[in-house]
């Protein structure tokens, strides 16, 4: 019998990421092998229940082990903004009598923002992020220092890519005694990811395993008071015990290749930063150029839409994303290219998927110069 080819292979053309990407071969077979035991309540203590806890417990423990924590400070949710609901107001919950206030930077993700905003009894303060949207690491340390009940900043941001200056901010915060809430998505197996944080959250989806996993992983030094109480590993409902399994198949799978993948991605965006400014006037790429996360790559075009682009992309089988990371839906302006200081109505972002072709990236350069002639030549009409 032959096996399946456990490689991942996204279709050709897809180079939107950040959007969510094929379940790798190993994780898909991980679901449905667990499906057949996992439908039973793992709090139970009959033999199906404990048959389930035992697959709840070993997925807790995968993911423990990658992140290098303890297997009972791993939680699962129903979604990555669920779980930073879950962590913000959590925290917050645990710690306003100290202070009232959330500091986050200005370009944090919206589950992020939402989840601060609407979190009762808190004042959200936003730190101001430069030119490359990095955080303006001596104010977010100011503020640290002003007093604070949490703190929030992503590890690197999903839009441009910067890094975000996680080990200085974290050292302080510690010092201070402020939790330290850090955005993962987009950095797991991906990029290095910083050790300084209190609380992580983290999408399965951004590492090729099934989506509606979130992970939560909360250190034994925080005191955290969510809404929904932690059950059996698990924020809010019944868990998804298959999926749970499915994501933590995914990590396992990338544990020793994610470094070289990464490096390969690396070099990919490079020649797209070097070769698309060249190709085609008016572009102007976002983000740090170095200190950056190796698989995304955002930039604008003069004279046109960014939707328009995009349409026009994808009539020829190229697949990108455009406005915010999470609002590109709904049409909103990028509020992370806005706190940049960026025209956000015509950002394009790249986000190479695991296991892109080299060419794919070629169908994507020799098809830019032509879509941006188009989309222009019908704005001049």
């Amino acid at each position: 019998m032959t096996l399946p080819d456990p490689d991942p292979h996204p279709p050709r053309g897809y180079l939107d990421a950040v959007a969510g990407q094929p379940l790798l071969p190993v994780a898909a077979q991980a679901l449905l092998a667990a499906a057949g035991s996992s439908w039973a309540d793992p709090a139970r203590l009959h033999h199906e229940g404990r048959k389930a806890g035992l697959l709840l417990d070993a997925a807790r423990d995968s993911i423990a082990k990658f992140l290098k924590v303890r297997a009972e400070d791993v939680y699962f949710s129903a979604s990555a903004p669920l779980a930073m609901q879950a962590a913000i107001c959590g925290v917050f919950n645990s710690r306003r009598s100290v202070n009232s206030r959330i500091l986050a930077s200005q370009a944090e993700s919206m589950a992020v923002l939402s989840a601060a905003t609407n979190c009762p009894g808190a004042e959200l303060t936003t730190i101001a992020v430069d030119t490359h949207g990095k955080v303006d690491e001596a104010m977010f340390i100011s503020e640290l220092r002003n007093g604070a009940a949490l703190a929030c900043l992503q590890a690197a941001n999903a839009e441009v890519g910067t890094r975000q200056p996680i080990a200085a901010v974290g050292i302080v915060a510690r010092d201070l005694g402020i939790p330290l809430i850090v955005d993962g998505t987009q950095v797991i197996a991906h990029d290095q990811l910083p050790g300084e944080w209190d609380v992580l959250v983290a999408s399965a989806r951004d590492w090729g395993g099934p989506s509606g996993v979130g992970i939560l992983v909360v250190r034994p030094t925080v005191r955290w008071r969510p809404e929904l109480t932690p059950d059996r590993g698990w924020v809010g409902g019944f868990p998804d015990i298959a999926a749970a399994a499915s994501a933590a198949t995914a990590l396992e799978y990338l544990a020793e290749s994610w470094p070289g993948e990464a490096e390969r991605h690396r070099s990919l965006i490079d020649r797209v930063r070097s070769e698309l400014p060249q190709a085609i006037e008016g572009i102007l790429l976002a983000g740090d150029p170095k200190d950056r996360l190796p698989h995304i790559l955002t930039f604008t075009c003069s004279g046109i839409a960014g939707e328009a682009l995009v349409v026009e992309l994808d009539r020829v089988g190229i697949a990108v994303a455009s406005g915010s990371a999470c609002t590109a839906d709904n049409r909103m302006p990028s509020h992370v290219l806005e706190a940049m200081g960026i025209a956000h109505d015509a950002s394009v972002r790249v986000s190479l998927p695991l296991g892109c072709t080299q060419e794919t990236v070629d169908e994507f350069l020799k098809a830019m110069p032509g879509a941006v002639e188009q989309v222009r030549e019908y704005f001049r009409t």
